[in-house]
């Protein structure tokens, strides 16, 4: 992710500086933006988007009376503002990365090339293929920052958000059919007062930690695209946009099982559940305090407990401030907490209001600053997966969830159908987890 600039940095503290003394200018969000620009913070793409949309509708601010040095009323509330934003020079910043942002995303990747190779491939000669996504990343290269053995590309952008759990947790490759999860559940230490949430013993033995372990199974995840025949006798004419189609199917399959599936080791089959499925959030067990499951291989160790607010018939703001009190504190500052909400209870909660009728969540600031968009400081990721039973989780995502990928794809074309389309048949393997459960706390309707 891009970085500020000097010039950026300068302007950034000099707005901080402006409206501490003159208690004018810019929002909470601004400030925010300011604080992030001076200390020279990575600011990602959806920021830089938004810094060429504040630029863009505050530049009728340059003609206000105070603009400039030597007018009364300098520096006004708009020159602050736009200080804070990075002034000129982070207009200029930003629109600058952002157009390199916007090229970036309309060139194919090597790995969309490596799919599009595979399914054209499989076309032809009429056989499986298997897609290495390691070995295709590391045809880019190698060392720090160039290539490697990289899972996710920018072909997978559509994989990565439009499954909402992908965005924050944390992220690794795995090999073989099953993985295979360790966490440190003791401590040689004995502190008293433990902020972790679970108590911190002396254990027996070398290295004097105590360890649980759980084995979760690799699951096959398929998805299906038809392609229309006539392109068969043109096969250079297929789209990458095949492959955002596919990923996109595959984050519904995977979403919801990683959401719903409650009966791994149940008998019936679905997609998205029992045997098929995902070691679903559903799947692990309430409490009054987070705990780690059982130790050991089989399917059913390692299934935590997770703390658990239970609601009424509808999610209060009530509800809120408990399930919010029941994350540890030490995960309150850290990158990747976030709300993970169903959007039915979001409609809900915007429609909630105090005895006068008023909401209950207000709008507030700028591009951030939309109900329901951030509570208590939180993010709110709406996550359409979430069952109708745990609409609602709060979490340090990178730390309580994990997503494990095997780095192989396969392709196979099936035979026609329907009149004027053939089927491409595609499957990934993937396993995810609960990795720390006093990690993230949910509400129970």
């Amino acid at each position: 992710m891009p970085k500020p600039t000097d010039a950026m940095k300068s302007e950034a503290k000099r707005g901080l500086a402006w409206r501490d003394e003159f208690k004018r200018g810019g929002t909470a969000v601004g400030v925010a933006r300011a604080r992030d620009i001076a200390r020279g913070a990575d600011l990602s793409a959806s920021t830089v988007a938004r810094m060429v949309s504040y630029f863009a509708r505050h530049e009728v601010d340059k003609k206000g009376e105070g603009w400039s040095p030597g007018e009364k009323g300098y520096p006004s509330a708009g020159r602050i503002a736009w200080a804070l934003w990075g002034g000129d020079p982070g207009k200029t910043w930003a629109e600058k990365e952002h157009a390199k942002m916007k090229q970036s995303a309309n060139q194919p990747s090597v790995i969309t090339e490596a799919f599009m190779d595979a399914i054209k491939t499989a076309i032809t000669e009429k056989r499986p293929v298997t897609v290495d996504i390691a070995e295709a990343s590391a045809l880019t290269g190698s060392g720090s920052g160039i290539g490697g053995r990289v899972l996710f590309d920018d072909a997978f952008a559509a994989l990565r958000y439009a499954n909402p759990f992908r965005q924050g947790s944390r992220l690794m490759t795995v090999e073989g059919s099953d993985a295979q999860f360790v966490a440190k559940v003791g401590n040689a230490t004995d502190q008293a007062g433990n902020p972790w949430g679970y108590a911190v013993q002396n254990n027996n033995g070398s290295p004097d930690t105590d360890t649980k372990i759980w084995q979760l199974p690799v699951r096959v995840v398929a998805a299906r695209l038809p392609i229309r025949s006539a392109v068969l006798s043109d096969v250079n004419g297929l789209q990458s946009e095949l492959i955002e189609d596919l990923m996109l199917e595959f984050a519904q399959l995977e979403g919801a099982s990683m959401a719903i599936n409650n009966d791994q080791a149940g008998s019936t089959t679905t997609t998205t559940g029992a045997t098929n499925g995902l070691r679903g959030l559903d799947m692990y067990l309430d409490g009054a305090a987070s705990a780690f499951g059982t130790s050991g291989t089989a399917i059913t160790n390692g299934i935590h407990t997770i703390a658990t607010q239970t609601a009424t018939t509808s999610v209060k703001y009530a509800d809120l401030v408990a399930a919010a009190s029941k994350l540890p504190a030490q995960y309150w500052a850290q990158p990747g907490t976030a709300w993970h909400m169903s959007p039915a209870v979001i409609q809900t909660l915007r429609s909630e209001t105090d005895l006068q009728g008023l909401p209950i969540i207000l709008e507030s600031g700028d591009e951030d600053g939309g109900a329901v968009t951030h509570i208590f400081g939180f993010p709110v990721v709406p996550n359409p997966y979430l069952s109708a039973t745990y609409p609602i989780y709060l979490a340090n995502w990178p730390r309580f969830f994990q997503i494990g990928d095997h780095t192989e794809f396969s392709l196979q074309l099936m035979e026609q159908t329907a009149p004027g389309f053939v089927t491409m048949y595609a499957e990934k393997r993937v396993v995810s987890t609960v990795r720390d459960p006093f990690a993230g706390v949910r509400i129970k309707l």
